[in-house]
């Protein structure tokens, strides 16, 4: 039996239209610290880049497997759209992964190594998570991107220091992270509701995320020698998690997660979507089924 659709939107929906790009990354050949010139930055960016492909058909599946119980038209609409999204995003990342893999000596068997413990993780909750502790996963995960997508969005300057090969990836992706923020908690909402197994699963998924990227980004550094570097760690670190950093101004939407009355729509950041949206190259699909 459908349960009743239930919309929880704070704000206006934002159109979820799913847009191939293809990418030519052009001149990324001779973009080894492609973000602010800086390994840590980059490097940390490019983990997360590794966890796309495969994250995101995790994504997809948890929230496939449960549209069903969906009546409202135009939200199975906007569930189509995250899913031609997802995958639209897999691919991208993965012509990205393959050109960061052929960057560096080396760099090639750390996203091999990186991609292989992504693909065990994501079998280990397939294995042993119920279909709605994955979707309470999705819904946590889904907010750790659109918050890294909001910090991007807000930052002017930041985008300004991402190399041109592949700024319009990033803004593309955060657009789109962005436009499709809600549909997992909704969906989730609708199938639980419940504030604990939602909790548990979000602290778990930023403990993994959290090591995962810790770990291969230290490998990447260690790699390239910087860890003999305490200056160039320094530095980076500071634009990580010091003032205004990319990971330190997410902190305190991250904590919005626990409230029990949260919504992704509360903060309401349509309006800088649709400004970078006019920054970025026609798409070679406008939209996808």
């Amino acid at each position: 039996m459908k349960l009743l659709s239930r919309s929880r939107r704070a704000v206006a929906r934002l159109p979820i239209r799913p847009r191939r790009m293809n990418f030519a990354f052009q001149g990324f050949e001779n973009s080894r610290y492609w973000f602010d010139n800086d390994p840590v930055l980059t490097h940390f960016m490019n983990v997360l880049s590794v966890t796309f492909p495969d994250g995101e058909r995790f994504f997809v599946d948890a929230v496939r497997a449960f549209r069903d119980r969906v009546d409202d038209p135009q939200r199975q609409k906007d569930i189509s759209g995250f899913i031609g999204q997802e995958a639209m995003h897999s691919l991208e990342h993965k012509a990205f992964n393959d050109l960061v893999a052929g960057h560096g000596d080396g760099y090639d068997a750390l996203v091999d190594e990186a991609l292989t413990v992504t693909q065990r993780l994501l079998a280990g909750a397939r294995k042993h998570l119920s279909a709605e502790r994955q979707l309470a996963a999705t819904a946590g995960l889904e907010h750790i991107t659109a918050i890294l997508a909001d910090v991007i969005l807000r930052r002017a300057d930041m985008v300004e220091k991402m190399d041109p090969a592949v700024r319009p990836l990033w803004v593309w992706h955060a657009i789109e992270e962005t436009e499709h923020k809600a549909v997992a908690f909704d969906l989730y909402q609708d199938v639980e509701n419940g504030y604990w197994k939602r909790q548990r699963a979000f602290l778990y998924g930023t403990a993994y995320l959290t090591a995962f990227s810790t770990y291969f980004t230290w490998q990447f550094l260690k790699h390239d020698g910087v860890h003999r570097q305490p200056l160039v760690l320094a530095k980076g670190l500071w634009k990580m998690f010091g003032y205004k950093g990319v990971v330190s101004q997410a902190i305190p939407s991250w904590f919005q997660y626990l409230r029990p009355g949260f919504h992704p729509w509360q903060d309401d950041n349509s309006e800088l979507a649709d400004a970078l949206r006019a920054t970025l190259p026609e798409p070679a699909v406008s939209a996808v089924a």
